[in-house]
């Protein structure tokens, strides 16, 4: 399977990976493009060689997830990993992506209350930004301690002198988007930033005010994401708990010029 990147959530605690990401794109292997979700990575231990960045295409091979019955989820196998070149430019992104932005941010959310397996991942567009908010982060909880205190312990089979990352912390701040997207009736929705560079902002500025990294935050996803010369949208997903998979988090920001017309780039 060929995959365009859009997506890198955040890490967190797992019990067999010590943490992993979900990692999110476009199947481009095959007409029509679908969104495919990629989990369990352990982005953070892979091998350099097999580290991808955002929108750069990579070829891996995949299973159904046994354990998801989200459509788009799939279980990577990560020795079959391979990258298909540099991040794509802005132009080949948007001719992939734009096309599939045929939902509102509402319309995915009554799908998904009708039928639980319905479509959990898309690119909405925003009308319009009311504001970011903040909140502490409370931590990780008991379990999540416990999976990052197992999978720490050395074992017979780390090989001498070899470097891992380091423990991972949580965020200080937990931040959500506030916002309307295009459906006329549209009442507002708040969701959590669950994008892998919000994590690494707050990381940066761990030894920084709360003042100064709520700065950083606002500059980062809201000055340079928005404004009257940008339309913005954003990637989002749902969880795997089919109870409370009405519940969407924005997973990454996607921005091109107000006034961009892609349609006619090819891929």
């Amino acid at each position: 399977m060929r995959v365009l990147i859009t997506v890198k959530a955040a890490p967190e605690p797992s019990k067999t990976y010590i943490d992993t990401v979900c990692v999110a794109g476009v199947r481009v292997d095959q007409q029509p493009f679908e969104w495919i979700r990629l989990y369990p990575v352990p982005f953070r231990h892979l091998d350099s060689s097999a580290k991808f960045a955002k929108f750069q295409v990579i070829e891996v091979d995949v299973n159904r997830s046994p354990k998801d019955s989200r459509p788009e989820s799939r279980r990577p196998v990560w020795a079959t990993l391979d990258t298909v070149g540099d991040a794509l430019p802005l132009a080949a992104r948007a001719a992939v992506l734009e096309p599939l932005q045929d939902k509102s941010m509402c319309q995915l959310r009554e799908e998904v209350q009708i039928d639980p397996n319905a479509q959990s991942l898309g690119l909405v567009a925003v009308r319009s930004l009311e504001r970011l908010e903040f909140e502490r982060h409370p931590g990780w909880t008991e379990q999540q301690h416990a999976a990052l205190d197992a999978s720490m312990q050395p074992t017979l089979f780390d090989e001498p002198g070899a470097k891992h990352p380091p423990r991972l912390e949580p965020p200080r701040l937990r931040v959500f988007y506030r916002y309307r997207c295009v459906d006329e009736a549209c009442r507002g929705h708040r969701q959590s930033i669950l994008d892998f560079e919000m994590s690494a902002l707050q990381y940066r500025n761990r030894h920084a005010s709360d003042e100064t990294l709520r700065r950083s935050v606002i500059q980062k996803f809201q000055v340079e994401k928005f404004g009257p010369d940008k339309r913005t949208s954003l990637f989002v997903g749902n969880i795997a708990d089919p109870t409370k998979r009405r519940s969407f988090s924005a997973l990454g920001v996607f921005v091109v010029p107000a006034h961009a017309d892609y349609g006619s780039t090819l891929f």
